[in-house]
């Protein structure tokens, strides 16, 4: 059944700062996922480094579900694997690391020696040169390799620890030549195919340069698949590469876990803020994540030092903040949503009353995806709202480009995004700032800005005697015009 606009298919709730939160055994249950959602999730992740196609299923199915009956559009992301390295089974389980103890690593073991390890990338020992430093278990087991014969690699403990089956591995120095897609993320792409348009972001881990960018976009064009790219930061080379990088993708995560391994952890915020304000002037969303609320997998409140961390990056201009494991196998997966939501409302509020250094609203540079005459037509749009101190910004967009122009404006005002697409009320899921409404033609039709208004009038986003800013942007078969309209709400 066609709604119309006061009876919208999708509205999503008024909010900045997106919360991105993963999904595991905690939180997986249709009860769970319907509160995460009222709580203020937007974007749902699901790990491809564990569990099985089916579960992932179950869950995408579960939220759009829930989603359509709280009528608030959700996106999902799937996050793939990568070229993960993994510790075999270590005898007994578990091994102790003393400092100058040697180990060997090994491309196949009978498992009795718990000092004869193994990995998930078989050849690994064949590839390590003498000098290289390889970091288990996040890096708090530090070994060197100081000797290799065929199939096996001597390594010497110079940070002592304990590693565990299964553990991770990370080699920082090492120019390793494995392929950015492992023969499990494209069969897990397949599994992305056969969803649809049910899945919105394909999350790319441990990229080392913008080559491997575009290898997945192939991937998925090949595969007729419309997800869009999120690359995640946290490779040395990453870093070194980072403007081609950010260029060829369509969202980036700032996977501060494995970049704090794979490079000096004291780097980590430096490497943040630089990612979000390269993200912010090449006019793509950025998300932080990591440890943001750790301590409340096993706590109902956060530390000092995480809550500040969240309010910070936020305020650095982060279009959203994600949480691993507190979501996921945490004990209070709800309570740490609305725990950040809280957080990330404090902080905009700073922003808002906050002037720059010359007392004057200093917007960042928008390129990439936004074209001149729409630039100019944003501008435009965020003058007139702090001149006349609108409350209110309605963006009429087909594809999202608008709205995601505007929201990397940080404006005071709401955005409220109007669109006939329920595919680009879920990509906006992840862009500050932005509020949703889908309704049929309203991308082409001014006359939907009207029961929009008093939709708006109806949630206290305007009041009478306030002006609203009306943005129209170039829809499908438009000659190249835009337009800003300022009207006063009767």
């Amino acid at each position: 059944m066609t709604r119309s606009i006061t009876e919208p298919v999708y509205v999503s709730r008024a909010g900045r700062t997106k919360i991105v939160a993963t999904v595991g055994p905690a939180s997986n249950s249709p009860e769970t996922i319907k509160r995460l959602i009222q709580s203020g999730v937007d974007v749902f992740r699901l790990n491809f480094s564990h569990g099985t196609h089916e579960e992932h299923s179950r869950v995408l199915n579960t939220v759009r579900q829930v989603s359509r009956e709280l009528g608030q559009p959700v996106a999902i992301l799937q996050d793939l694997c990568g070229p993960k390295f993994r510790l075999g089974p270590i005898a007994g389980d578990v091994v102790d690391c003393l400092h100058g103890d040697l180990f060997s690593l090994v491309t196949s073991s009978n498992g009795e020696n718990p000092k004869e390890l193994t990995c998930s990338y078989t050849q690994l020992p064949n590839d390590l040169r003498e000098g290289e430093v390889v970091l288990f278990a996040d890096g708090t087991v530090m070994m060197e390799v100081v000797r290799t014969t065929p199939d096996r690699a001597e390594l010497q403990v110079t940070l002592p620890g304990r590693l565990r089956s299964r553990q991770g591995i990370n080699l920082p120095g090492s120019l390793l030549k494995v392929p950015a897609l492992t023969d499990k993320d494209l069969a897990d792409l397949n599994w992305t195919v056969g969803h649809g348009d049910d899945v919105q972001f394909v999350g790319l881990s441990f990229v080392r340069s913008s080559a491997d960018v575009h290898q997945l976009r192939k991937e998925l064009i090949d595969r007729g698949c419309s997800a869009r790219i999120i690359v995640k930061i946290e490779k040395p080379q990453a870093v070194q590469d980072l403007k081609e990088i950010v260029g060829a993708s369509d969202a980036v995560m700032v996977a501060r876990g494995d970049l704090g391994v794979e490079m000096e952890i004291y780097r980590v915020p430096t490497i943040q803020k630089r990612v979000i304000a390269l993200c912010n002037e090449m006019h793509r969303p950025v998300i932080t994540a990591t440890q943001m609320l750790n301590s409340m997998e096993q706590s109902n409140r956060p530390t000092r030092a995480e809550a500040s961390d969240v309010f910070n990056a936020v305020v650095d201009g982060t279009d959203a903040v994600m949480l691993s494991g507190e979501s996921a196998i945490g004990n209070y997966p709800v309570e740490t949503v609305d725990m950040m939501r809280r957080i990330c409302i404090e902080a905009e509020q700073y922003i808002k009353g906050k002037p720059h250094a010359n007392g004057q609203t200093s917007p960042a540079s928008l390129a990439g995806l936004v074209q001149p005459i729409s630039r100019a037509m944003v501008d435009a749009a965020c003058v007139a709202c702090e001149d006349l101190q609108s409350p209110l910004i309605v963006a009429l967009t087909a594809t999202g480009r608008t709205a995601l122009a505007i929201s990397n404006r940080r404006p005071g005002a709401t955005i409220l995004a109007l669109t006939p697409s329920e595919q680009t009320a879920r990509l906006l899921s992840l862009c500050w700032g932005v509020t949703t409404l889908v309704s049929p033609d309203c991308a082409t039709n001014l006359a939907a800005v009207e029961p929009a208004i008093e939709w708006a009038k109806a949630q206290g986003l305007i009041r009478v005697d306030q002006h609203v800013i009306i943005v129209r942007g170039e829809s499908p078969g438009d000659t190249p015009t835009r337009s800003v309209i300022i009207r006063k709400v009767s």
